[in-house]
């Protein structure tokens, strides 16, 4: 790992807890990029960082800016299209419509979905959703391999964990989560591998559970568990995929059925290696 990545790395797992520094930090490093292969990951944070946790879209884009016009760093195709969507990202976030007039199709359900994310992270939900929905309804209209996809899958299911954290929500607000996991499933279907079209089962599950519909939750569980079981997953991934069928058949009055799905999430739980255990402790906590 290069001593940028490295930097990079550290930023994200500082920023949660000091966005400001890390802010400071990347306005700083601006200086220290050397190669434009850094430049994706580099936007990506700024973008993040200046944009859903701090609101300082003019600082970000300033950065953003001044890598674009960099006749060296700013030249290579993966370099260009993240400053394209960085930048654009913040200014529509920001505020501006205007951001998305000179983008295509593709760049522009991209930067949408980017901008729901941001929004959502900043706790508008109405916001998020609406520009979410905006953000799909164009990939409708794109071909097959579209870069958009993956950007679509991605902010669908963190849209949908986010509303799903919510301990009050409005009735277009539990709507709008299910329609959200609905949509990375149908994303990750057109741009990822089984194991993320198995964990959108997981999530669209979860989202029908939040939204009090456990029937629906039974048919993405028993989905999940489904893909799991034709591509020899893993004992975590079915751990997964059981205990949100268990709950899901508890929930619909199915108390046998939740059992016996629920012994065997235990099972595959006891299969998982110690380092990996952490990541269950809510799932466990709801098959208490």
């Amino acid at each position: 790992m290069t001593t940028f990545a490295r930097f990079i790395e550290q930023a994200w797992a500082d920023h949660a807890d000091a966005p400001q520094a890390v802010a400071d930090r990347l306005a700083v490093a601006i200086a220290s990029i050397a190669t434009p292969d850094d430049v994706p990951a580099y936007t990506r944070i700024v973008t993040h960082v200046m944009g859903e946790h701090l609101g300082e879209w003019h600082r970000g884009i300033a950065l953003l800016d001044a890598l674009r016009r960099d006749p060296v760093l700013g030249a290579t195709p993966a370099a260009q299209e993240a400053l394209r969507h960085g930048v654009a990202t913040l200014r529509y976030t920001s505020g501006d419509v205007a951001a998305l007039g000179a983008l295509t199709a593709d760049d522009r359900s991209a930067v949408l979905a980017a901008a729901a994310g941001a929004l959502a992270g900043r706790g508008d939900f109405d916001a998020a959703l609406a520009t979410y929905a905006n953000a799909v309804a164009l990939a409708a209209k794109l071909p097959p391999g579209a870069t958009a996809f993956r950007s679509l899958a991605v902010t669908g299911n963190n849209l949908a964990v986010a509303l799903e954290e919510q301990s009050v929500r409005t009735p277009e607000q539990t709507q709008g989560m299910v329609a959200a996991a609905q949509a990375a499933l149908a994303f990750w279907r057109l741009a990822g591998t089984w194991l993320e079209q198995e964990r959108a089962h997981y999530r669209l599950a979860c989202s029908h559970l939040a939204a009090s519909d456990p029937r629906p939750a039974i048919d993405a569980g028993k989905l999940c568990a489904q893909l799991c079981q034709a591509n020899d997953a893993p004992a975590f991934e079915r751990f997964f995929a059981y205990a949100v069928l268990a709950r899901a058949l508890r929930e619909a009055g199915r108390r046998a059925d939740a059992a016996d799905m629920r012994a065997e999430a235990f099972a595959w739980f006891a299969r998982i290696p110690e380092g990996e255990r952490h990541w269950c402790e809510a799932d466990l906590a709801e098959l208490a």
